[in-house]
């Protein structure tokens, strides 16, 4: 909201680009968050604070170019269209006399309004950094790795498969969600350390290879057309069959 606002207001000769620029985000926002599947698969506490976002943003859009626009319509009818006009407001009070570093206070005023905000937290900018060598290639990208790491994905899955046995599909989908969020900047499976810690399962850490077969067998049960790109099969496979056993 704040650099487009600049935009509008610094740089006149590019109005007409900047129309077609955010149309285009405007139309991809109404397209995933209005879309029935994507509504069935994302935790109902992530879709509505999603929802609600996009529908104030959609707001904002429509007062920028001055009614040449009509992003929020689609919201009007989609549910918690009342919080989007909350924010809104609270956006146009808050705009008019923003100092530098105000935009981090507006994020957790956002957040409070949307119950978001113990789901993140500020990170100090230590200043400049110099990359010394290059980052070791991890993740799923490392076959041969992930090979060897069979036998543990196997044990791993056994104890998923124990987990969701008590469990319920929403359950399933949000501890699936969570970890495919998490996992965006890479999960470590190379160490068996039990670092990374779930808020939907709070009840104990979890080491990266624990928690991609929680994802990868998250996603069968959830969505089992969707590829998660984790050369798990086998190790899955051979789990299921043992857990069919005992």
């Amino acid at each position: 909201m704040l650099i487009e606002r600049h935009i509008r207001d610094a740089f006149g000769l590019i109005h007409p680009s900047q129309f077609l620029s955010v149309q285009k985000l405007a139309l991809e926002a109404q397209k995933m968050v209005l879309d029935p599947k994507i509504s069935r698969l994302t935790p109902r506490k992530i879709f509505q604070a999603s929802l609600a976002l996009n529908g104030a943003y959609a707001l904002f859009l429509d007062d920028l170019f001055e009614g040449a626009s009509e992003f929020a319509v689609p919201y009007r009818s989609a549910g918690n269209f009342t919080l989007s006009e909350k924010l809104w407001k609270h956006w146009q009070e808050r705009a008019k006399n923003l100092s530098p570093g105000d935009e981090y206070r507006l994020v957790d005023e956002f957040a409070d309004m949307l119950g978001l905000r113990g789901w993140y937290e500020w990170q100090p900018d230590l200043g400049h950094h110099e990359s010394t060598a290059e980052p070791l290639k991890e993740g799923t990208t490392n076959s041969a790795l992930l090979k060897e790491k069979q036998p543990a994905a196997v044990f791993y899955f056994l104890d998923v498969f124990k987990r969701f046995e008590t469990m319920t599909l929403e359950e399933v989908r949000n501890v699936s969600l969570e970890i495919a969020i998490l996992g965006r900047n890479g999960l470590d499976y190379a160490s068996p350390d039990e670092k990374y810690e779930l808020r939907s399962l709070p009840d104990r850490k979890f080491s990266g290879l624990h928690l991609m077969c929680l994802m990868f067998a998250g996603f069968k049960r959830i969505a089992p057309e969707h590829d998660v790109g984790m050369n798990l099969h086998d190790s899955f496979l051979a789990a299921l069959s043992l857990f069919g056993k005992q």
